[in-house]
Formats: C-alpha cells, structure tokens, sequence
C-alpha cells in the first residue's frame, strides 16, 4: 500500500512536465540554392531564411524594430544591404559585387528571397563566405546548394567555417 502511495504521484508529475519536454526546437538554419542560368550569365539564387530570425538581426543591425512585410522598398534596401554585407560570392578570386535583388516570397513562417549574382566570364572556382544570421544566432547553420553546369555541390556553414572554395575544373 505505501509503495502504491509513492508511485501514485510520478505520472501527475510527468504529466505535468510534459508541456515543458515537448516544446518546438528553434532551429537557426537558412538554406540557399545557387543555380547558373549560361543564357543569363548569372548565378539565379534562392534562399530560405525564418522571418523571425531576419527580423531579428535587421532590428539589432540597424538599432529599430524591423517587422517584415514584403514589397516594402525600404526594408528591401535594409535586406540587400545586410546580404551584402553577409553573403560574399567570388568568381576567380573576383568579388561579385553587383547583387540584383529581385524579390522576396513569403511562405508561412519563411521567407524566400530572390536574387542574382551576375557572371561576366568562365568560371573556374568560386568562394563562398556566408555568415548570414551568424552575428546573432552562433548556432545558425547555413546550407547552399551550387549548380553550375554538370557539376553539384553542397555546402555547410557555420561559425567558424563561413568559407567555402569550390574549383569548377
């Protein structure tokens, strides 16, 4: 009879902590798809990233509250600035200095942003540094998918590996 007394308790208990236990993980994760389009001459760029997170980084970088509503020219201007600043593309050890914003998309709680990373010549490597999200979230992990012509590659980024060289020949 004690022993059942004792025990009586332990599933109250758990049921009780069980709403603490089954919280969401927040994960700090963006992936980027790089494809190049040779009609275009230019790397056509997906990238996925949590508005939340955006939001976030784009209050603490300009110092006032960022809320994201697309087709907002000011908060693309604060977007392409930031990504910039946090997304490096070289081509043959150049800098691809001209992004080509061409819009966002959102998508429940992401948001898809479109841009392009014009190619002047053939390529034979490229660089990679993307620290994008890594100022505020030190676990952020970013992943970019790179398609130039026959050739596919993934790349995983994190703090302390935010650059990666790919060699195209």
């Amino acid at each position: 009879m004690i022993q059942r007394a004792i025990f009586r308790p332990i599933p109250l208990i758990l049921l009780l902590l069980l709403p603490f236990t089954l919280q969401a993980h927040k994960f700090y994760t963006s992936v980027t798809q790089l494809d190049f389009n040779p009609s275009e001459k230019c790397f056509q760029v997906t990238m996925n990233v949590f508005i939340d997170d955006l939001e976030a980084v784009l209050t603490q970088e300009n110092k006032q509250v960022v809320k994201w509503k697309s087709d907002q020219p000011e908060l693309n201007n604060l977007l392409l600035k930031y990504l910039k600043k946090h997304f490096n593309v070289k081509l043959n050890q150049i800098p691809a200095s001209q992004f080509r914003l061409i819009g966002t998309k959102e998508q429940k709680d992401l948001l898809i942003i479109y841009f392009e990373i014009p190619v002047a010549k053939s390529l034979k490597n490229i660089e990679i540094t993307d620290t994008f999200l890594m100022d505020m979230f030190p676990i952020q992990s970013n992943i970019v998918n790179l398609n130039y012509e026959d050739k596919k590659h993934t790349f995983l980024f994190q703090k302390g590996k935010s650059t990666q060289f790919f060699s195209l020949n």
